[in-house]
């Protein structure tokens, strides 16, 4: 089944501080984002919401709004506490599956952005998660049935890489995804002195969705992960979402410009990256990385 991730939604208690760390130290360019004619109850103004990437592809930072579910009649409220949204190609298929399963969805119709229908559901950890369909072709890409999960070059040459989903029991999560997304398993490709070894060979562990370690990533949360590798930042633990860049070494030397304290893990887990962790100003938890 074609799909990809389509955004990642950052909660922020300052949207502009936040910007500005995405924009000013990791280098992305801010973006616009486009509406549909008829629109749904939406934050707006620069201080509520910020978009980096085309087509509203990439990163939405976002003030939370606890009202949000009641002014648009969801079940969900997609502005608290982020989630990621999946772009897939038949959206009625996996909302029959959804129901079918006894998950209640929120389906927002096209409310929010141009030419994109919209539904949010639970996942097994009770994360909020967003499916999409592109049903205006100006809208953007959208995925056929033999297309790999997509990948969207944006300008300045950065990329979405991953999302990474901690989930206390793996095996379920990896179950939902694959029977009632339809999402189908990949292999973790480790890099050559990898040393989550024993994360790579035990499926209780971890789990790999896309190609080339690219995709969905769901990880057991580990405790003594940090401690383990040397690091500052403990990435298994409430989730984070990878940005792929032309040069990793001018953003590190933009974060120690910022005083902002960063985890250099080197190519230490996947195959032909170097990857680097820091917090955002609202302490989302982001890695920067980079083919080398």
């Amino acid at each position: 089944m074609g799909w990809f991730v389509h955004h990642v939604n950052v909660q922020a208690f300052d949207v502009q501080e936040s910007a500005k760390f995405y924009r000013d130290v990791i280098g992305l360019k801010e973006g616009v984002r486009t509406y549909p004619k008829t629109v749904g109850y939406m934050s707006s103004g620069p201080d509520r919401i910020a978009a980096f990437g085309r087509e509203n592809r990439g990163i939405h930072v976002v003030k939370a709004n606890p009202s949000f579910p009641a002014q648009n009649k969801l079940f969900h409220n997609p502005t608290i506490g982020g989630h990621f949204a999946i772009t897939v190609p038949d959206l009625d298929v996996i909302k029959a599956r959804l129901e079918a399963a006894g998950h209640i969805v929120s389906d927002a119709g096209v409310y929010a952005m141009a030419g994109m229908r919209q539904i949010y559901v639970f996942d097994p950890c009770q994360r909020v998660m967003e499916f999409n369909q592109a049903i205006d072709p100006t809208a953007g890409r959208s995925p056929r049935e033999e297309e790999a999960h997509d990948l969207e070059m944006q300008e300045g040459g950065w990329t979405l890489h991953h999302v990474n989903l901690p989930a206390h029991n793996v095996p379920e999560t990896v179950a939902y995804l694959r029977n009632l997304i339809g999402l189908e398993e990949s292999t973790w490709i480790p890099a050559n002195s990898s040393s989550i070894a024993d994360f790579i060979v035990d499926p209780e562990m971890l789990a790999v969705f896309g190609e080339d370690n690219r995709g969905i990533h769901v990880v057991k949360p580990t405790p003594d992960f940090a401690a383990k590798n040397g690091f500052y930042h403990n990435p298994t633990i409430g989730g984070h979402f990878a940005v792929t860049v032309p040069d990793l070494e001018i953003v590190k030397s933009r974060l120690a410009a910022a005083h902002v304290q960063f985890t250099d893990a080197g190519s230490y887990a996947m195959a032909g990256m170097a990857q680097v962790y820091a917090y955002d100003p609202s302490m989302n938890l982001v890695e920067i990385n980079q083919v080398i």
